[in-house]
């Protein structure tokens, strides 16, 4: 039986895995190392990731406390902000974040290497444990990364706040974007002067997101996911329930601005507004506090905020396996800290064992990144807390893995990768349900419209609950599959075919079939199959008659292209012919033509209505 220091808890705290690093100049993880070049240099233009940003930050207020489309409802939470997860799949990892800081590289490069580790067709489960910006001039692409992948997978991905998105409304409050007193975050970033508006509107609409997003969450296994630390007990004494406890500002606070002794088990509370502590009490105490309040077991932490030299600590004296310290970041440490760079880490938990993975980023990409991202220089800061100790590792042992993504079973050393369906566990769907099916459908055409094709097809895929709404879910969860390009084709033609078999005279089905096979393989002959039926079944359908018309053109029949053309513009189509309709369309233009005809396809914009094409979403 594992322990707190000085009292037995129950149940066991589960021993941790070994420390995994991934090296990412292995010739076999080259494409990832690709990946994230791209990734990193698409928020190179500051202005438009500011827009983005704000249209992330709008996205996820309208999502969060939506119903069942809310932040990680297939982890069936309780409580809005200290969560309690009810059921995490132990056959899917469960991604934990730390500490991003605006680090770019090192957020980019972690979600990389998770897409790369997630089965095909899957959304990854990740928890983000907050402090997503620190005045650095990647915040606002740090913001938009993250509320991005949350709102394509809304129900699979928890933010937690930190310290400092909490500290963000008083930046706006006191407009002191310098104050020492306060750790730095979205309204430091450094930006030109033309830019500060926008700023300004974003740190605004992101301190109301901040006002609604979980300070804890506590996982089935009695793990507690926070920011930095908890309530101390007598903080606790007086709460009698976790209702009680949503409404308790200053317990909910503790869980961002209280910090954990380096050397001793002890909570210590940390007087914000001058950032002097106050005094500490003993951890184990407070965890059974947590547990009475909660009634479930907390037994272990992973928590960010003390940025670590290693990038992950795991601290012995609170008990083995107990207490997990991780950071998202690859910034060039200081002297006094030994100089070199963070090695960026995050934990994975999966079977209910707990590890941790980090990344050799090479330099080369470093210098890449920081061109991109330059450190902007803030003064000095004046120091408030104790200084970092030397890390205390449990893990004796450290493997090295390299990612094969054409071998999963090397590859599942670390992430058990196997392909499977794109379909998500049958109890999370709305079966039986008609109200949850609405609303699950009313989101997926949110997220369609937002262009969020992974999270509008789980959203589909949860709604088709009953016979009733199952063909209009399978046709939009087939134009999000669709949208995604080659990713999604095969999954949109087994939709489409799904379809067809229950309604072979469905012209809508047979379009986005011809669509997949245009846009995606380039095949002129299947695709134009597909035109044809849509055009025999509705004679009035336009943009059947267009598409037809590019597929004879692509295959080199002049005349049938001239006269698909002909009938389009007859019937009200208002997209242009291609400049040749003999099969030598530039490949600037062909790429315009199909990015034209896939906002095309059609979907269902509620369960009654006819179909309309995606443009119009």
């Amino acid at each position: 039986m594992s322990s707190f220091p000085g009292e037995n808890i129950s149940p066991t705290v589960p021993q941790p895995g070994p420390l995994v690093t991934v090296d990412l100049t292995e010739p076999r993880a080259i494409h990832i190392l690709d990946n994230v070049r791209q990734r990193v240099a698409a928020w190179g233009d500051t202005e438009r990731t500011l827009l983005r940003a704000l249209d992330a930050v709008r996205a996820a207020n309208l999502l969060v406390g939506s119903g069942p489309g809310a932040m990680g409802a297939e982890f069936r939470p309780i409580g809005r902000r200290v969560l309690r997860l009810n059921e995490i799949s132990e056959e899917e990892a469960f991604w934990i974040i730390g500490d991003v800081r605006g680090d770019v590289l090192a957020l980019e490069t972690a979600l990389a290497f998770i897409d790369e580790a997630t089965a095909r067709g899957r959304c990854a489960q990740i928890v983000f444990l907050g402090d997503l910006t620190a005045g650095a001039l990647g915040d606002a692409a740090c913001l938009a990364i993250v509320l991005e992948r949350f709102a394509a997978a809304p129900s699979r991905t928890i933010v937690i706040a930190g310290d400092r998105e909490l500290a963000l409304t008083l930046a706006l409050a006191n407009d002191q974007v310098t104050d020492e007193r306060r750790p730095r975050g979205l309204a430091d970033m450094q930006v030109a002067e033309p830019l500060r508006k926008s700023l300004r509107n974003l740190a605004r609409e992101y301190s109301e997101l901040v006002e609604k997003i979980p300070l804890a969450a506590i996982c089935p296994d009695g793990m507690l996911l926070a920011h930095s630390a908890l309530p101390r007990e007598s903080v606790l004494a007086n709460i009698e329930s976790a209702q009680a406890l949503e409404s308790q500002a200053n317990a909910l606070r503790a869980f961002a601005f209280d910090r954990l002794h380096a050397r001793e088990p002890q909570v210590i509370a940390l007087g914000t507004g001058e950032g002097v502590p106050l005094e500490s009490e003993d951890f184990a105490k407070s965890m059974r506090a947590l547990h009475r309040i909660l009634g479930v077991p907390v037994v272990r932490m992973v928590r960010g905020h003390d940025a670590v030299p290693e990038g992950h600590r795991w601290f012995r004296h609170y008990g083995e396996g107990v207490l997990l310290t991780i950071n998202t970041m690859a910034d060039v440490l200081p002297a006094q800290l030994g100089g070199g760079r963070r090695k960026p880490s995050m934990a994975r938990l999966k079977s209910k064992r707990l590890r941790v993975v980090r990344f050799e980023i090479p330099e080369s990409v470093a210098v890449i990144a920081q061109q991109i991202f330059p450190s902007a220089s803030v003064g000095p800061r004046r120091e408030i807390f104790s200084p970092v100790v030397q890390a205390q590792s449990t893990m004796a042992d450290s493997s090295k893995v390299f990612v094969v993504p054409d071998a999963p079973a090397e590859f599942s050393l670390i992430i058990d990768a196997k392909v499977n369906s794109t379909q998500f566990p049958v109890e999370f769907s709305a079966a039986n349900d008609p109200q949850a099916a609405q609303i699950h459908f009313e989101r997926g055409v949110r997220l369609l419209s937002a262009g969020a094709w992974m999270g509008a097809r789980q959203a589909f895929q949860e709604a088709a609950g009953s016979d009733k709404n199952a063909l209009a879910c399978q046709l939009n969860e087939g134009v999000a599959s669709l949208s995604m390009g080659l990713n999604g084709h095969q999954d949109a033609l087994r939709l489409c075919r799904g379809i067809l078999r229950a309604d072979a005279k469905n012209a809508w089905a047979h379009f986005n079939m011809g669509v997949s096979y245009l846009t995606s393989e380039r095949n002129p002959i299947e695709a134009g199959r597909a035109f044809r039926l849509a055009t025999q079944l509705l004679a009035q359908f336009a943009d059947a008659w267009w598409a037809l018309g590019l597929a004879f053109s692509l295959r080199g029949d002049r005349r049938s292209a001239a006269d698909a053309f002909a009938n389009a513009r007859e019937n009200g189509c208002q997209l242009p012919a291609p400049s040749s309709l003999v099969g030598t369309i530039p490949s600037r233009e062909l790429t315009s033509l199909f990015e034209a005809l896939r906002g095309k396809v059609v979907f269902h914009p509620t369960l009654a209505s006819p179909p309309i094409p995606l443009s119009q979403a």
